[in-house]
């Protein structure tokens, strides 16, 4: 399957041969994407058999929890971060975010277990599903696509968020991160999840996300990377990130795994 995409602004532009202009829908106010066409190749081959899903920005609209759990955990440890800082840490591992928020090195493990501890109780059901989602799961799940979940949350909070919206039944394998931090990056998420499947041909899987981090976890294991433009990253996060499609609903994201 190849795929390519081309991200350009609102002037005036030549469509390129075998391409046409896909016209996108505003971004989210916490996307800081500034394009408005994506383009996309029009002859694709769509032999695709496994799709590994991110969480956060993907299926699931989860800002309110994450930033609350963050605020919380800051105040016990009395360090000061503002909302669009805290927003921009929705996705990345915890303590990779609560460090760039200026947490002290000593205290990101008691940092990481405040945010768990307040999270597993209250904000993980500060979460909703984005539109479209449950019908674009069902849809590939219908088609005989198997479907993953690779997420930075842990394993056990994600299974609950799936069931807590009753998509647990639709998804093959579910992984994530580990308390012990064995498995934290998600490249080794990715790998994981990879692993929890009957997984054979790279070409042929989809790694669909919204941050950069899900599209280089694609490229380092050989899938195809594809970009949302409904979640918390911007359009040229995902580009510079090796997306080589972007799609900005999730019909448009069956379309182009169906054909």
């Amino acid at each position: 399957m190849t795929i390519c995409c081309q991200v350009v602004g609102s002037a005036p532009t030549r469509v390129p041969p075998g391409r046409i202009p896909v016209r996108a829908s505003r971004f989210p106010s916490h996307s800081s994407g500034t394009a408005d066409v994506v383009w996309k190749d029009v002859d694709v081959a769509h032999d695709v058999t496994t799709a590994v899903f991110d969480l956060d920005g993907t299926i699931t609209d989860s800002q309110e929890g994450i930033v609350d759990s963050f605020r919380h955990a800051l105040g016990v440890l009395d360090v000061t971060a503002d909302d669009d800082a805290i927003r921009h840490q929705i996705g990345p591992p915890l303590v990779e975010g609560f460090a760039a928020l200026g947490v002290p090195a000593g205290q990101l493990e008691r940092a990481v277990t405040t945010y768990r501890s307040f999270f597993s109780e209250t904000g993980i059901y500060r979460n909703r599903l984005y539109g479209g989602v449950p019908e674009m799961l069902g849809s590939l799940a219908d088609a005989g696509i198997a479907l993953a979940l690779a997420t930075s949350k842990l394993t056990e909070f994600a299974q609950r968020i799936l069931e807590y919206f009753e998509l647990a039944p639709m998804f093959a394998a579910v992984a994530g991160s580990t308390p012990d931090g064995r498995v934290l990056t998600k490249q080794a998420i990715v790998a994981d999840a990879l692993g929890r499947l009957d997984h054979t041909d790279a070409a042929a899987t989809v790694v669909v996300g919204d941050r950069d981090q899900d599209m280089r976890a694609a490229v380092v294991h050989g899938l195809i990377p594809v970009g949302v433009t409904w979640g918390y990253g911007s359009v040229d996060e995902l580009i510079a990130a090796g997306a080589r499609h972007l799609v900005t609903s999730p019909p448009e994201l069956v379309s182009l795994v169906l054909g």
